[in-house]
């Protein structure tokens, strides 16, 4: 894909991450086509570049201690970068998508783009501190969950 319709993204998979019900987010293309839908909807400014890396809650666990202070599990981290070669990074805690989407009674897959939504919307300026925030994500995650046909 080009940058005319979306950012270059690389994508990186963690050391021993279980894909398990994931591998198709595991795809490159499968994930470009995630990250150009949430330009498209945001109008996100371009060129731009994008690291994705699917982790492994562990993993996932060490680099929110490292960079945010919280050791804690949690779904997906954004990285925003001021830096001209890379826009940003999105991290994905494949086994959480995989234990929430097991809760809530849909595919992994589904979650685990969710996440990657969720991610791409906080790089690009969008936040969910405050309630009005939240329905603000909630209602972009959705409008991109729907053009994705997710």
């Amino acid at each position: 894909m080009s940058s005319a319709t979306g950012p270059q993204v690389e994508l990186h998979l963690a050391p021993g991450v279980d894909l398990h019900q994931l591998e198709a987010l595991a795809q490159a293309q499968r994930v470009q086509e995630v990250v150009a839908a949430v330009w498209q909807f945001a109008n996100a400014p371009l060129p731009a570049q994008l690291e994705v890396a699917l982790m492994s809650e562990d993993e996932h666990c060490r680099v929110h201690e490292r960079f945010l202070h919280d050791p804690s599990p949690t779904d997906v981290m954004a990285f925003p970068y001021e830096d001209e070669e890379l826009f940003g990074e999105v991290l994905i805690n494949v086994d959480m998508a995989r234990a929430q989407a097991q809760e809530r009674g849909h595919a992994a897959l589904w979650e685990a783009t969710l996440y990657l939504v969720h991610g791409c919307l906080h790089l690009i300026g969008y936040d969910d501190q405050t309630d009005e925030e939240r329905a603000r994500m909630r209602a972009a995650e959705s409008a991109v969950m729907e053009i994705l046909r997710v």
